[in-house]
């Protein structure tokens, strides 16, 4: 565990949060924005913090914590110290409540003992921190839970003796090695045996809603109707989901098929790459595409390859890999296949510069911090928006 993005909720407007809010703290701290992240990494600045409206998700929707602040700090971006960001994120709990005079939110991951729990489900180990009032709350609740507006109630714990944490005008920790072993003798000997049996806060009641007009008969059976399917539709969405599971239990037992098999009983001819001109080979890319979109398999993350260079993955590769036979179903969903889904090293160095946000490229560094990560760069096609969709999700990701 090498933390790198410290995330709060605040319950304010965004227009009252400013970054340099933050950024003023930390006079001597070398700050940049968010697409900083996309250079080089050996050009990004010691800290990022980045605002978001949580409200402006949607628009109906009011949010107890409508900011989102992300801050990421790099201190020294060295493997190893765990405990250095942990004090780091103790700080700024303190310091932002402090500041925005607000709540803030953050993911405890790290504070249990040891750092990891000794037995028991892993959900009873999810721990969040809130800080209000001054003092900090912890709870053995999922982070968006608390999020999205539950109170230091029933299931909150005080932890009045956690350890007082400072950070210096360029994000450093004041006192670095003493604070951090007070930290780590606070995590190895608290009382953690709240987070095994942990119950859940109290969420607050809402201030107000609509009263609406009871419904006609008439209307509650048209609604009924509408939201819930008749005999036949569910017997044919039974019958589907039944021969969907067992096409599923078939491919994990060996007995798969692979998306060209299925293209040529569609009566879709699959000549080699090197046989078709350029408009012929992109023709007949697209017939493979919306082939196998109707046996339910869908292609993603291409941009980085040109129509050739993706039809011939698909016919040396793509095309040959074991999958699942979902053909002839009536389902919302199905199969997912990239030409960079096999996540070895070129794959993964392909996402970073191509496809990876801001944040997962800083995530990817934080987690391998000797790792060089290269420079974005913009996509070269224009083709996945264009790709047929699933319409669930990423469903089954082969």
């Amino acid at each position: 565990m090498f933390p790198v993005s410290l995330i709060f909720y605040l319950a304010a407007p965004l227009e009252s949060v400013d970054s340099r809010i933050i950024q003023d703290l930390f006079p001597d701290l070398e700050w940049g924005v968010e697409s900083d992240l996309l250079k080089h990494s050996d050009d990004w600045p010691g800290a990022v913090v980045i605002l978001t409206d949580r409200e402006g998700y949607d628009p109906e929707e009011r949010c107890d914590f409508p900011v989102e602040v992300e801050f990421l700090l790099f201190p020294g971006r060295v493997p190893r110290n765990e405990s250095v960001m942990l004090a780091t994120k103790v700080a700024l709990l303190r310091l932002l409540s402090a500041t925005c005079e607000c709540r803030v939110i953050c993911d405890a991951k790290g504070f249990a003992e040891n750092g990891e729990p000794r037995k028991g489900p892993a959900f009873e180990w999810v721990e969040t921190f809130l800080c209000q009032s001054g003092r900090v709350y912890g709870g053995a609740v999922p982070h968006y839970d608390a999020r999205e507006g539950s109170r230091p109630d029933e299931g909150w714990l005080a932890l009045d003796d956690l350890v007082e944490a400072t950070l210096n005008p360029d994000g450093t920790l004041q006192d670095e090695a003493r604070t951090v072993a007070r930290l780590e003798r606070w995590i190895a000997t608290r009382d953690v045996s709240p987070l095994r049996s942990p119950k859940h806060p109290i969420a607050p009641e809402p201030e107000d809603f609509d009263i609406l007009a009871p419904l006609t008969p008439e209307e509650i059976d048209e609604a009924i109707a509408s939201e819930f399917p008749n005999d036949g539709e569910m017997d044919r969405e039974e019958g589907d989901w039944l021969a969907y599971t067992e096409r599923i239990e078939a491919w994990t037992s060996g007995g798969g098929t692979t998306s060209s098999k299925q293209l040529i009983r569609e009566g879709i001819a699959l000549p080699p790459p090197d046989s078709l001109d350029d408009q012929a080979l992109s023709d007949k890319l697209w017939e493979v595409i919306h082939g196998l979109a109707r046996v339910h398999t869908y292609l993603e993350r291409t941009d980085h390859l040109s129509d050739r260079e993706l039809y011939t993955w698909l016919w040396e590769e793509g095309l040959n890999e074991s999958t699942a036979d979902l053909s002839g179903l009536d389902l919302v969903g199905g199969c997912h296949t990239s030409p960079i889904g096999s996540g070895d090293d070129e794959s993964t160095l392909i996402g970073l510069i191509f496809y990876d946000s801001a944040i997962e490229r800083a995530e990817w560094k934080a987690a391998f911090p000797d790792a060089e990560i290269p420079a974005h760069r913009d996509l070269p096609y224009d083709r996945d928006r264009h790709l047929p969709t699933s319409g669930y999700g990423d469903d089954i990701p082969f």
